[in-house]
């Protein structure tokens, strides 16, 4: 048997966040799944709309502030002058969101009509506060997981994910108003900032709404904004499929679109350890410590290739028995979708921008991104006037899939490697085998439990963990030992 993992360092937290992660998301899949099946296509879909307003909002509003925090907090180690950086970051990311929040309601009107929906004019008013809380606390959490609060947060997003999920039932059970839900979100985003508020003032210090000093607030605007264009623009590209399926589809459509294209929490071993590393990668890129970033990045990829693309693969397999749990039978139409970001959800967690960030190289994220988008807004249209309804997901999922090559091609090189120093071709070679006869078993074993007649959420239940339990049992020796290494560095 091989030896336990220690009771502490980089592995132990981010197992622990994914598991919590885990739970975390999978309340939010059933509250999609509540809310799917409770609710008409009209109603769910108006919900949708609301969501990617926030998303939007939010993305282009975090003007890059939680790297800069990031990286200006471990920079100077937190010392006194690491006060003035956060507060000054906080400062911005209050006075954006407070502004945006007044630009939404002057435009609800607009809103509504883009989307050719009435009943999303008045909700507008209870989502636009909404961007600035999912900011701060995204720039928070940033600084509670700086100073070693790691366990901290997953204990409170048990709290808050249930809390949600609360709010979805009483919504599905008691009323089926969109504003109501939406209301009870909102004081659930409030709470979750103040708890994060009160963490890092009991762990550091207390981050005041102070005026900031003009050469702070140059400094750390000159780091944010090649980055905010990148998080903008990124968050864009990731959208604007949804813009084009918005805009001339009707919100029944749209309702479907945007459940099949959802991001589920297959990449949520990659995204947890990705959480815990982001100071140790700063403090060594800081230090030059080139070698030591090039292994921690090996191993991250390699926990995430041998954890996310496997749950990929299972769920390709059964993807519309998948649709119709998690969803109803009224979103099979959107197969076809949900099978395209299943590809791009399988490389999403080697495109990231931690490196380059964490290097300074924010204008080359900036570059990158603003070819994506653009890439993406000629395709989407295009595509859809030519294929329709998946056009969007197709163009979407090409753009995505050259985004990350070139972004992990650019974080290699700036560490000084190369692609195959960080992704071995013979343990990939092998990994490929093993998954795809997985996956050709799998298709064997579903058709075999569909002709027993069994219902539809058993055999998605069986086949998906057959599927990845045949393929991680296969893998288990370079996942232990990329898991130990990450534990190691600190």
């Amino acid at each position: 048997m091989s030896p336990r993992l220690p009771g502490s360092g980089s592995s132990v937290d981010s197992l622990l966040l994914a598991g919590v992660k885990l739970v975390t998301l999978s309340t939010g899949i059933v509250s999609t799944m509540v809310l799917s099946h409770s609710l008409s296509l009209h109603a769910y879909g108006t919900y949708a709309q609301g969501v990617l307003l926030v998303t939007l909002c939010a993305d282009a509003t975090v003007l890059g502030l939680a790297d800069a925090v990031n990286y200006f907090f471990n920079r100077e180690g937190g010392r006194g002058s690491s006060r003035e950086y956060v507060r000054t970051v906080v400062v911005l990311q209050v006075l954006t969101g407070l502004s945006t929040a007044l630009v939404l309601v002057a435009l609800r009107g607009v809103i509504g009509g883009y989307f050719s929906n009435d009943d999303l004019v008045p909700l507008v008013v209870l989502l636009a506060l909404r961007p600035m809380l999912t900011n701060m606390t995204t720039v928070l959490q940033v600084l509670v997981v700086s100073i070693g609060r790691a366990r901290t947060i997953a204990v409170r997003n048990l709290v808050f994910s249930a809390l949600k999920l609360s709010a979805v039932v009483v919504t599905a059970l008691l009323t089926s108003s969109i504003a109501i839900l939406l209301a009870m979100l909102l004081v659930l985003d409030v709470l979750s900032v103040l708890w994060f508020w009160d963490t890092f003032r009991r762990g550091a210090f207390a981050i005041t709404l102070m005026r900031p000093h003009r050469d702070r607030v140059k400094e750390v605007l000159a780091f944010c904004l090649p980055m905010a264009v990148y998080v903008m623009t990124a968050s864009l590209m990731r959208q604007i499929g949804a813009l084009v399926i918005g805009m001339n589809e009707s919100t029944q459509m749209y309702a479907i679109y945007a459940n099949c294209t959802a991001i589920l929490p297959f990449d949520v071993v990659a995204a947890s350890f990705l959480t815990v590393i982001i100071p140790v990668v700063t403090r060594y890129v800081g230090a030059g410590r080139h070698e030591r970033v090039l292994e921690l990045f090996r191993h991250y990829l390699t926990v995430g290739y041998l954890t996310t693309v496997t749950f990929c693969v299972a769920c390709l397999v059964v993807a519309p028995e998948f649709i119709e749990v998690l969803y109803g039978e009224r979103y099979l139409p959107g197969g076809t979708v949900f099978r395209l970001y299943l590809l791009t959800a399988m490389i999403r967690f080697a495109g990231l921008s931690l490196i380059l960030s964490a290097s300074g190289r924010t204008r080359t994220l900036m570059a990158v991104s603003l070819v994506s988008v653009a890439a993406n807004a000629v395709l989407c249209p295009v595509l859809y006037e030519v294929m329709g309804f998946v056009g969007p997901a197709l163009a979407s999922v090409a753009v995505n899939l050259v985004m990350a090559a070139a972004l992990l091609r650019l974080s290699v090189r700036q560490l000084g490697g190369r692609i195959s120093s960080v992704l071995p071709a013979r343990g990939l070679g092998a990994y490929a085998v093993s998954a795809a006869g997985a996956g050709l078993a799998g298709c064997a074993l579903r058709s075999a439990l569909l002709g027993l007649g069994l219902p539809v959420a058993a055999v998605a239940a069986l086949v998906f963990c057959a599927v990845s339990a045949a393929v991680l049992a296969l893998n288990a020796a370079p996942l232990t030992g990329s898991l130990r290494a990450i534990n190691s560095m600190k």
